[in-house]
């Protein structure tokens, strides 16, 4: 009887924390997609890669703008 509390107890548990980290995702992909509308976003080229900043910033002679962030990235 214990040991089936225990399971049950566990996937709940379980349970809970996966619909907690969907909710969270969902909620990222929302901010994230809101920022992608900001003015700053748009008037700036963005790229994904140091190397790709590099070549483009030895191009064009200009400096790299670096955006860290977590909160925003699904």
């Amino acid at each position: 009887m214990l040991n089936l509390k225990i399971g049950t107890l566990t996937t709940s548990l379980l349970l809970i924390a996966t619909i907690a980290m969907a909710q969270d995702d969902a909620e990222m992909e929302k901010n994230y997609q809101e920022k992608l509308q900001k003015k700053f976003v748009k008037k700036i080229e963005w790229v994904m890669s140091l190397e790709e900043a590099q070549k483009i910033s030895e191009k064009k002679g200009l400096p790299i703008l670096a955006y860290f962030t977590r909160s925003y990235a699904p």
